[in-house]
This record gives C-alpha cells, sequence and structure tokens, in this order.
C-alpha cells in the first residue's frame, strides 16, 4: 500500500481536531463574544427554571468536594502560583462541579489570562449586570460568590471584561450553544437536553483529553430512568455534538433527539495531540518516520477510567448491551480494534470511513484489520464510507489500495466481506452502507449518523 501514502496521510490529516491539551481550564477553551447580555442566553432555554429546590448535580458540594470558603482561601492564599490554582480549578471540576454550590452560595472561578480591565460575572441570577458582582482576583484566576435563594435550573452565565467583552465561562461543568456562542449553565435546565466536560482526565502514558457528555432532556442523574439508559460512547469528542465543530461536527445532538433514541446518553472522549497514536493499534509510517501503535493505552484509558467515571457520575448501566461505540477516520479504526479485541466490552461497533489501510501502509500489510481479524466475534458491525472506484491490491500484500474517490471505500468493502466470510450475517450482526462520491468530512458523517444509530438498534441496541 506504498502508493497511497500521500492519499492517506490526506484523509488521516484532514479530520484531525487538533491538540486538546491540559489546558482546558484557561482561556484556551474560550469563546469571546461581543454585544449586551443578550450574547449571554442561549436561544431555547427561555430563562431559569422556577421549580422546586435543586437536589444535586454540577456544582453540588459532596463529602468529596472542597467547600466555598476552603476553595477561596487556597486561590488567595499567599505564596499560591497559578498553576496551584490550576489544580484547586480541577479538583472541584472532578468532584462538585464549578460553579461550586454550598447552601444558597454559588461560587464561579475562572482562569482568564491577559484578562481585560473590570472582570466580572454577568448571569440571569444578577440581570446581566456588569456591575453587579466583580470579581476578585489571584494572578491570572478571578472569582465570585453569589446568594442564590431562588431555584437556578437553567440559568446561564458569562465573564465580563472592560469594555464590552462577553466570555464563555470554559471550567463551567454544564454549557449550551446559542447564536453568540457558548456560556455556562449555573445549573443545567429540566426540560432540555445539555451537556456537560470534565478537563484534563489524566494517564500515564497519553496526553490529557476532555470527557464529554449529552444528557437528554429531563434526565435525572442517578435515577431508576438513568440506570436503564443506552449508553452512545463516540471517540473525537469535540467534534460529535459542537456546532462549532469543522463542517459543523456530528450533530449527535441532532441524531439522538428523536423518540427512539430520548433515552440515550451520549459520552465522549476528546481527542488529543496524540491522536494518532492513541487511535492506531500497530506502528506504521505515512512517509516521515514510524508512529502509531498506543491504542491499547487508550482503549485502557476509556475502558477502565472515563466510562466507570461517567457512569458513576450519572448513574449508568455497566452492561456491555446497552453500550454502542463509535467514530470516523482513525475513530472508525480505533472502534473496529475495541469490538475485535475487546468483544465484552460494548453491545454496537459504529465505524464510519474507518481508515482500514493502517498497518499496510509501509509494512507486509500483517497488521491490518482486515488480515487480522479471523474469528465471528459477539458484537455487531455497522461500516460504512463515501468515495467509490475501483479496488486493487496492487502490491499484494492483502490490503486492497483505496481508489481516487478516497474515503477508505476500498478498505471498508474489504472488511465487510471479510466479515460476511466469517459468519457475520447482513442486517443482523453486519451492516454497511455506501454513499457514493461522500467526502471524509463531519457533515458526511452527521448525514450518516442516524443509519448507524437505526442499525445498532436493529442488532439489539435497544431500551
Amino acid at each position: 500500500m506504498r502508493a497511497l501514502v500521500t492519499l492517506a496521510a490526506v484523509a488521516l490529516l484532514g479530520c484531525d481536531p487538533g491538540a486538546e491539551t491540559d489546558a482546558g481550564a484557561t482561556d484556551a477553551g474560550a469563546r469571546v463574544d461581543g454585544g449586551g447580555h443578550d450574547a449571554g442566553r442561549p436561544s431555547d432555554a427561555g430563562g431559569p427554571e422556577d421549580a422546586g429546590p435543586w437536589d444535586g448535580g454540577p456544582g453540588d458540594a459532596g463529602p468529596s468536594a472542597p467547600g466555598i470558603d476552603d476553595v477561596v482561601a487556597r486561590l488567595s492564599a499567599p505564596g499560591a502560583t497559578d498553576a496551584d490554582r490550576d489544580e484547586v480549578l480541577r479538583e472541584v471540576a472532578w468532584t462538585a462541579g464549578w460553579p461550586l454550590r454550598d447552601g444558597s452560595r454559588w461560587l464561579f472561578v475562572t482562569r482568564w489570562d491577559g484578562a481585560p480591565a473590570g472582570v466580572s460575572l454577568v448571569s440571569d441570577l444578577n440581570g446581566w449586570d456588569p456591575a453587579a458582582h466583580p470579581a476578585a482576583r489571584a494572578g491570572a484566576f478571578y472569582w465570585a460568590v453569589l446568594e442564590v435563594d431562588r431555584y437556578p435550573a437553567g440559568a446561564g452565565y458569562k465573564w465580563y471584561g472592560e469594555p464590552g467583552i462577553y466570555r464563555a465561562p470554559p471550567e463551567a461543568t454544564a454549557y449550551a450553544f446559542d447564536e453568540n456562542g457558548e456560556l455556562g449553565y449555573v445549573a443545567p435546565p429540566q426540560r432540555l437536553a445539555y451537556r456537560e466536560r470534565f478537563v484534563g482526565l489524566r494517564s500515564p502514558e497519553l496526553a490529557p483529553r476532555t470527557l464529554r457528555a449529552l444528557l437528554p432532556a429531563g434526565f435525572v442523574p442517578r435515577s431508576a430512568e438513568a440506570a436503564r439508559a443506552r449508553v452512545l460512547l463516540l471517540h473525537d469528542g469535540q467534534n460529535v455534538f459542537h456546532p462549532d465543530a469543522p463542517y459543523g461536527g456530528w450533530r449527535a445532538d441532532e441524531a439522538v433527539d428523536v423518540p427512539a433514541f430520548d433515552d440515550v446518553v451520549v459520552l465522549a472522549i476528546d481527542a488529543g495531540p496524540d491522536r494518532l497514536e492513541a487511535y492506531t493499534h500497530a506502528p506504521d509510517d505515512l512517509g516521515a518516520g514510524p508512529g502509531g501503535g498506543r491504542a491499547d493505552a487508550y482503549l485502557d484509558l476509556a475502558l477502565t477510567r472515563a466510562l466507570p467515571f461517567l457512569r458513576a457520575r450519572y448513574g449508568l448501566s455497566p452492561a456491555p448491551e446497552r453500550l454502542a461505540v463509535g467514530g470516523s477516520s482513525l475513530g472508525g479504526l480505533v472502534t473496529l480494534y475495541l469490538a475485535m479485541s475487546r468483544p465484552t466490552a460494548l453491545g454496537c461497533a459504529i465505524a464510519m470511513s474507518p481508515t482500514l489501510g493502517w498497518g499496510a501502509y509501509a509494512g507486509a500489510g500483517d497488521d491490518a484489520l482486515v488480515r487480522r481479524w479471523t474469528a465471528h466475534g459477539p458484537v455487531p458491525i455497522y461500516l460504512d464510507s463515501g468515495g467509490g472506484g475501483v479496488c486493487l491490491d496492487t502490491d499484494g500484500d492483502g490490503v486492497q489500495e483505496d481508489s481516487a474517490d478516497r474515503d477508505n471505500f476500498c478498505t471498508t468493502s474489504q472488511l465487510r466481506d471479510r466479515l460476511a466470510s466469517l459468519g457475520y450475517a447482513h442486517g443482523v450482526d453486519l451492516f454497511h452502507w455506501h454513499e457514493p462520491g461522500a467526502t471524509h468530512d463531519e457533515a458526511a458523517w452527521a448525514a450518516r449518523l442516524p443509519r448507524a444509530l437505526d442499525a445498532c438498534a436493529a442488532a439489539g441496541w435497544t431500551r
């Protein structure tokens, strides 16, 4: 497959979401919005809700979370560095979430390097008035404490800097998007789907990465309904339900916003700067030297660190038949490797335009999954691609070269036939779709995601 190295590099790098670092607590993740306070409200939220008392969830200080006074003392302690304050921000994010609630008090904290003068908190809780809650400061960190008597579910907030800068809070656990960009929730709405994030999941072998969740409308964490919910786990998490992702992202929020999937919780793991290393199961060489081969470390992170944390937070079932896993390009490759190497961990695998030439670009092809897949496994497989054209194995390595239309059409079709030869049955535990000429990008994958979810449901991924 050496002749296809250049084309493969284009396909691989063209969907790379870029580096994700442990800087999510800084303004690396910030969105700066102009305009007045209307830049803060999500257009579909309709203002904060007034129903009953808040009963926990993001921001609610639990037994493992520090109290507000302790956090403020640590932020303002003499000799504390911004690195020390980063750890405080991260500790609260992974225990209680931001903002931090303690009784009727709410603590909001952000790191804003190079902030303008006069930083303050603006929110539904203070009428989006920049003068209402000026922030205290230590180093690059700003904070404000609000006394809140009314139920804040659905209330949004941002940070304000003079003159007229509205900044989305990258530390907010629950967040949303509107026509002005991103904003944080004081506490999430009860009648709308909402997103949550946890920045900087650490691993001894891989770069830190962010975990995300999309919770359906009316979702109650740790409830009986939560225990029965289906889970869709997606790779390249920053691209799957963010409207500011390349080509609009996968629009997974739209795909599950239908009655057939209204119980589905979407979990996502962001890619890091080591995406190629983490999503490939064996070393290969695209022309710049050997690389890749750390998929086992990534899958260990996903299965033993990310999923247990998220399942415990939301009260989700660990039953593998409730879990579908999906990815595109290299994310599709690592999904298939998961289904092949850890078949008891999931109930359905979705691989869109998977980079199945990996393992045959610089070698004899022995490491390509189409050659390593040797038995009929228990996990139903959904495969798709765009592209098209004539497929040939011109170098005799057992792996077909892709055509000029690319999108991994030939290797995807080859794996389909390989699985069928091993006993997978079309429409039962093997599903394949070809969208002629479709390109290798998020818009194409978004268009096919509903079909993939229907396939998993047909294969047994049901309520």
